[in-house]
């Protein structure tokens, strides 16, 4: 049997069957109560991948709030993730996914090497706009710089300009900057208009993208889970074993326990063969026992398993 203590005041309706399905879970259960008890962090240091005027930044300003937080930018992914690890900043915010272009895959690999929890997301809607110098026009551009993406959700615009040469970049923040300090009137970003106001150039044209429905979901990283009532969307991770229906009865507990799952992507895993990851959402909290019956039940079934984080939807 299980002692009362094994039960870390998770609550009284946690008990059901709680000493058949954890008796090798407890630690599963630990990292539960410790999120319940973490405390969001007051006048946080947040990172975010980018410059001044990155989608990246606008998503971290609209979740913390303008003024309540000190934003830091990071040149790359995994540096965010290495300064949530050692304690530099205190919460990151990342892409996970465009509803068009489809989702960010360095970030579940991130997920995977890195020990740190989604606390969070924010969607924040893209808008691409056409920025110049003072003086440019389009019918004058002769090459247009912004990220990948961008230039694609904006296809329809440039394939009626075909004056104009697509230069792929880093992203569109970092686009904007560079057309501004070449002071050359014949190149272009694709970029927000924030970032048009930061580097001080024109928009020569709104909303040229041909999606007007396009979103970015970014979710918000720390060190620690941070579990409320009000988190009703949790994130895990877990492989299975190869053999014939394995994914399949994993997923079957979703279904038995009432839980809605919301997304799966798969990720190969690097040291087998032909072998997944499985990144999976679902409707939930943690601190609820059909949440943790079903849990269990995956654990026990996977060869690797992890809770990414219990959070609340933007959509909530």
């Amino acid at each position: 049997m299980i002692g009362e203590d094994h039960y870390y005041n998770i609550g009284e309706k946690l008990k059901i069957s709680i000493e058949s399905l954890y008796k090798n879970n407890e630690y599963l259960l630990k990292q539960i109560e410790e999120g319940i008890k973490e405390q969001p962090k007051l006048d946080p240091i947040v990172g975010y991948q980018g410059v001044l005027g990155s989608f990246g930044e606008e998503a971290a300003i609209t979740y913390f709030g303008e003024g309540k937080a000190r934003f830091v930018a990071h040149e790359e992914f995994e540096d965010i993730f290495q300064a949530l690890s050692t304690g530099e900043i205190d919460y990151g915010v990342v892409p996970i996914e465009n509803s068009s272009a489809g989702e960010v895959l360095e970030i579940y690999d991130l997920m995977i090497k890195h020990n740190i929890y989604i606390v969070g997301e924010q969607v924040i809607k893209i808008e691409q706009n056409l920025l110049g110098l003072k003086g440019a026009t389009i019918e004058g551009l002769r090459e247009v710089y912004s990220k990948s993406e961008a230039l694609s959700q904006s296809k329809g615009f440039l394939r009626a300009h075909k004056h104009i040469e697509e230069k792929p970049y880093v992203n569109t923040a970092v686009a904007s900057q560079f057309v501004a300090e070449t002071k050359d009137i014949t190149k272009a970003a694709i970029a927000s208009k924030r970032a048009a106001k930061l580097y001080g150039l024109e928009i020569l044209k709104e909303n040229i993208h041909f999606n007007d429905t396009n979103c970015t979901r970014f979710i918000v990283l720390a060190k620690n889970m941070n579990i409320t009532k009000e988190c009703n969307k949790i994130s895990i991770v877990f492989n299975t074993s190869h053999t014939s229906g394995a994914l399949y009865h994993i997923l079957g507990h979703f279904a038995y326990n009432g839980l809605n799952l919301l997304k799966i992507q798969s990720r190969p895993v690097q040291e087998k063969t032909w072998h997944y990851f499985f990144f999976a959402d679902l409707e939930g909290n943690l601190q609820d026992a059909n949440v943790l019956i079903a849990l269990g039940k995956v654990k026990e079934q996977s060869e690797y398993f992890k809770i990414l984080g219990n959070y609340k939807s933007h959509s909530a």
